[in-house]
C-alpha cells in the first residue's frame, strides 16, 4: 500500500531479512539530496559490507512497501551492539516511518540479543537524525569533528 499525500504518520512497520527476494529492491533505497551531502554512502554499499563483514541487514516494510533499510552489528572487540546504518527511502520520509522503524529495530535487537546497550553514530550536521535519536533516549557519549556517538541503555 503506497502512502497517499494526506496519510501522515504510520505506526506499524515490520522488519524482514534481506534475502534473494528483496535484496535488489533494497539497493534502490535513496535518501534526499541534502542527506546525501551529509553521508553519501548508498544502500548497496551497506549490503555489500554486510555480506563481507558480518553485519545484519534488515529490510523495513510498511505493509507491502519496502520503505527502508537497517544494518546492525556486534563489535567483535568489545561485544557492543551498533546500528551501522538506518535509512528511510526519500519517498517515505516525514510520515513517522523513521521513528516506527527505529523503535521496531530497538525492540528486535533487545529481544534477539538481550543487549544492554545499543550504540550508533551520525554526522554533526544531521539535525533530523539527532532529534530522532535523542527523542528515543540515545544519549551522546562521544563527539569528533565527523561523528557524534550515541548510546541507548536498554535495561
Amino acid at each position: 500500500m503506497k502512502p497517499k499525500n494526506d496519510e501522515r504518520f504510520y505506526s506499524g512497520v515490520e522488519l524482514r531479512p534481506v534475502d534473494h527476494d528483496n535484496w535488489y529492491d533494497c539497493t534502490q533505497i535513496q535518501v534526499t539530496d541534502e542527506q546525501q551531502t551529509l553521508f553519501p554512502v548508498p544502500a548497496v554499499y551497506w549490503l555489500a559490507e554486510s555480506a563481507y563483514c558480518g553485519y545484519s541487514p534488515l529490510a523495513i516494510y510498511s505493509g507491502t512497501d519496502l520503505v527502508g533499510l537497517a544494518i546492525y552489528a556486534i563489535d567483535p572487540e568489545d561485544g557492543q551492539y551498533w546500528i551501522m546504518a538506518f535509512v528511510i527511502d526519500r519517498q517515505f520520509q516525514g510520515k513517522g516511518l523513521g521513528r516506527a522503524g527505529l523503535t521496531e529495530l530497538i525492540r528486535y535487537m533487545k529481544e534477539k540479543h538481550a543487549c544492554e546497550y545499543i550504540i550508533l553514530g551520525h554526522r554533526p550536521g544531521n539535525d533530523r537524525a539527532s532529534g530522532l535519536y535523542e527523542s528515543l533516549g540515545f544519549v551522546e557519549i562521544d563527539r569528533s569533528g565527523t561523528e557524534i556517538i550515541r548510546r541507548l541503555k536498554l535495561t
